[in-house]
């Protein structure tokens, strides 16, 4: 799941940042908010994208190996990311009406904060001979 979260966001973002910054960053529906901070910056838009992919292949190689370690090395590095862009847009909610202020909280801390803290929890909970056998 985090792995096809970082690799949606990475594709477009990184091949189509225009299209990301003016539609996204949700792919259903057409929000918008990422334009809601301007200005457009292609560069910053394509970093955020390929670093998303990046993450992907970390995100793959711990479920390939599933090893305890690597699972939550993963998702720690993915809450380094996580934690500030969520603050930073729990105090940027002006723009926003009161039902897009709360789906965009949600739309960003369920998939990145709380997911993420779900598996490393049950990942600290494993031996890795539980995860082998």
């Amino acid at each position: 799941m985090l792995a096809l979260l970082t690799a949606t966001l990475g594709v477009w973002a990184g091949f189509a940042p225009l299209s990301f910054y003016e539609h996204g960053p949700l792919p259903f529906p057409d929000t918008g908010w990422v334009a809601m901070l301007p200005p457009y910056n292609e560069h910053l838009v394509r970093d955020y994208g390929f670093m998303n992919l990046g993450m992907t292949v970390v995100f793959v190689a711990a479920a390939i190996r599933l090893t305890p370690a690597l699972v939550r090395t993963s998702t720690a590095a993915l809450f380094v990311f996580a934690v500030p862009h969520t603050v930073f847009h729990s105090f940027h909610l002006h723009h926003l009406s009161a039902a897009e202020a709360a789906t965009q909280t949600i739309s960003i801390v369920v998939p990145t904060v709380v997911l993420p803290a779900v598996v490393f929890l049950m990942a600290s909970g494993l031996k890795q001979a539980e995860i082998k056998a």
